[in-house]
């Protein structure tokens, strides 16, 4: 079914991007013959429409990649009758939703000042944008705060609601959304950075955000953890 044909109400939500698209039937393809994966497919786009019924509408969203083309990856494990483990899949979710941060890596390395710096100018762009587009859509990413640390290179902020993580606990699917949060330690990973977060809109009141180049001595008291459900969280390091 043609992305423009999908039965959605297009003046509240938009459709997922062609990444999205591309991910999801590349994983089609990996665990299904080709007809199979046509027919899930086109399932899948319904089942995509399908949550949209009940959405909050934020396709006014100024980022809305961030909060659709999940929608389409959750709607990908809701119809396929065999559930891969997460692990399987992280990685093409990773390249489906930060891949470019393959390519910034070559350009950016958060332990050099000048890009710590710029890093934080951005990320506090991102919290001002995000603080004032709540006024409007009140059910979109809600900041919960912000600050940097130029003298010690490191950038702070949180979340204190997350539509991600909204949408997995009114579908109970809390276990497929780690497969979206971790993305958020692999792209700061490609930075020369080391993204140290202790718990996450589903798990906990916030998803915090601490954000320092890999040789900085902070990261030397935390270790990455993978929890049950493959959620990775930072965890501080007992003190001997």
């Amino acid at each position: 079914m043609r992305e423009k044909d999908l039965p959605f109400d297009h003046t509240k939500h938009v459709c997922y991007t062609k990444n999205a698209k591309k991910c999801v039937q590349k994983l089609l393809r990996r665990y299904y013959d080709e007809a199979a994966a046509a027919a899930l497919w086109e399932k899948i786009q319904l089942q995509y429409c399908e949550y949209l019924k009940d959405e909050p509408a934020l396709g006014s969203a100024k980022i809305t990649v961030s909060i659709y083309d999940p929608i389409l990856v959750f709607a990908w494990y809701a119809v396929v009758p065999d559930k891969p483990p997460i692990e399987e899949i992280q990685q093409d979710v990773y390249d489906c939703f930060m891949g470019s941060f393959n390519v910034l890596g070559k350009i950016f390395n958060l332990n050099r000042k000048r890009d710590n710096k710029l890093a934080g100018l951005i990320f506090r762009k991102t919290a001002e944008t995000r603080a004032e587009e709540i006024k409007r859509l009140p059910e979109s990413f809600r900041m919960g705060s912000f600050d940097y640390d130029g003298e010690n290179g490191i950038v702070r902020y949180s979340f204190i609601q997350c539509p991600n993580a909204e949408f997995a606990k009114r579908h109970h699917m809390e276990d497929v959304l780690p497969v979206m949060c971790n993305c958020d330690h692999m792209a700061m990973q490609k930075l020369h950075a080391a993204l140290i977060r202790e718990g996450t809109c589903c798990t906990g009141a916030c998803c915090d955000y601490c954000i320092v180049g890999d040789r900085n001595p902070m990261t030397k008291a935390y270790e990455l953890v993978k929890r049950e459900n493959g959620l990775l969280v930072s965890v501080k390091k007992e003190t001997k």
